[in-house]
């Protein structure tokens, strides 16, 4: 879906039947990782006329996405809490990537359409065999890098923290952290260094949900120095083991633990069955929000108002700034107060699940906060390898065969790059990958194992087998000539 047709979508009526008023669903309450706030109402009896054709201008504003709203009708409290949350996007011009034999080519076609041209022909003269942007294939590495970064900013200064007037000395160092510098812990350079190596995603590639926390398992334990005492990660569940947390508090009760939960609610989308346990998890005041969206588009959610997912979007391209050279705007360019709005039903059911908790008093609280979850599961321990009937990863359910998706021509649709970019920096276009490999099934809420056509693998990691949960209720089951689908009781 292109970026314009995303826009258009926003002004639609709100709920989950699109039978709500606009400024109904407008009134309910913003709930933005474990913190609620009023909305301020657009319509009132003691307004007067100008006020109520000043309302509707704003409102016709947002149907366009935000692009010229300044948020004047929104909560100051919401906003100010939306603007502190840290937020990476695409950037360009940056430390170039080296690409590897058998990965996407800078040179691609499709590079040329999601880019500006003349930014790859200049790339292709000055680094002819490396990417220096991550414009169409890095938004699951930016969506990581926010949640990752918003754990950080929370362990080291509490949720409670706003940006002021001045910049603070402890962000700034989070911040750099992340710039797009091989010797920045947290760089896109670092994520797809260990996404190679961990998940065999190469420069170009399109990490999905497990090979993005692998990356930050992985980054986290080589730099304690972050905050963050262990990452603990379920690549194809909700599930948490206990021992392993208990193992991590043995060395201190304080101990902070960042968990990572891959999980699939559904098919082609989130199963309505797990609606609520969404807009709980988002609620929650252990949250750090969700790396999801729609397939190969990744978005970062960050709360909810209603039925619709509040988002922090990395589709917009800026430019890179160099250490040595970064001013008060390259840090304010990290915060936004532009938020996206998506229906809970129009969620991908891929997503990757943060939550952060402080000491084994927090863990003992979030255990009865989600005893009664459909999502998460605190089991008491890890289950031997012949309990195990999988132990792959997401990832290769939303991601296209190696040989399209590695085509010097193919360009990928579905994707999108936000339209601010164009107009600032002319840095972006707008392209994308749609993902139609999932069978029409509905089953009840168990473990469905589907195996794709291993014909055409070349490696272990090219088709995997998954866990999906679905319906309560066994309606049917469809086959296909090129998946096998076999129901687990």
């Amino acid at each position: 879906m292109d970026y314009l047709s995303k826009i258009s979508m926003q002004g639609e009526s709100r709920g989950y039947n699109g039978d709500l008023d606009p400024n109904e669903a407008n009134q309910e309450e913003y709930v933005l990782l474990g913190e609620s706030y009023p909305a301020l109402l657009l319509n009132n009896d003691n307004r007067t006329g100008e006020e109520d054709k000043n309302a509707s201008e704003h409102y016709l504003t947002r149907l366009i996405g935000g692009l010229f709203s300044k948020n004047m009708d929104e909560n100051p409290d919401f906003l100010l809490d939306l603007k502190s949350r840290l937020h990476f996007t695409y950037r360009t011009r940056f430390t170039p990537i080296l690409a590897v034999p058998g990965g996407p080519s800078p040179l691609s076609f499709h590079f040329l359409i999601r880019e500006n041209p003349i930014n790859v022909i200049e790339n292709a003269i000055n680094n002819p065999s490396c990417f220096n942007t991550d414009v169409g294939w890095g938004c699951m590495i930016r969506t990581g890098q926010s949640l990752l970064g918003n754990a950080v900013q929370i362990a080291r200064l509490g949720r409670e923290y706003r940006v002021g007037p001045e910049l603070n000395p402890e962000e700034i160092m989070i911040i750099d952290w992340f710039v797009d510098i091989p010797d920045a812990p947290f760089s896109i350079h670092n994520f797809v260094s260990r996404g190679m190596e961990l998940s065999g995603k190469r420069p170009g590639e399109w990490s999905g949900p497990a090979a993005t926390s692998r990356s930050i398992q992985s980054l986290i334990r080589g730099f304690k120095q972050c905050g963050i005492d262990d990452c603990q990660i379920s690549v194809a569940s909700g599930d948490v083991y206990e021992e392993e947390v208990m193992e991590v508090f043995s060395k201190s009760k304080e101990n902070r633990i960042l968990f990572l939960l891959g999980v699939k609610l559904g098919i082609n989308a989130v199963n309505e069955f797990y609606w609520i346990d969404i807009k709980r998890l988002l609620g929650s005041k252990f949250s750090v929000g969700i790396a999801g969206g729609r397939p190969s588009s990744s978005l970062y959610f960050i709360g909810y108002q209603g039925d619709e997912l509040l988002y922090l979007d990395p589709h917009t391209a800026q430019p890179f700034v160099s250490p040595s050279n970064q001013q008060r705007s390259f840090y304010e360019s990290c915060h936004s107060s532009n938020y996206g709005k998506l229906a809970i039903q129009d969620l991908d059911p891929s997503m990757l699940i943060g939550i952060l908790i402080s000491g084994k008093e927090e863990f003992e609280e979030w255990k009865k906060e989600v005893k009664d979850s459909h999502i998460i599961n605190i089991l008491e321990k890890k289950p031997g390898p012949m309990e195990s009937v999988f132990d792959g990863d997401l990832d290769s359910f939303n991601m296209p065969d190696n040989d399209g998706f590695n085509d010097k021509s193919t360009i990928v649709d579905g994707d999108y790059v936000d339209i601010r970019a164009v107009l600032r920096h002319s840095d972006s276009a707008s392209s994308c990958e749609k993902d139609d490999g999932f069978q029409d099934i509905q089953c009840k809420k168990q473990h469905i194992v589907v195996i794709g056509d291993r014909s055409s693998s070349t490696t272990s990691q090219d088709v995997e087998v998954e866990k999906v949960l679905v319906e309560h209720e066994t309606v049917g089951v469809s086959d296909s000539r090129n998946n096998e689908v076999a129901d687990i009781r």
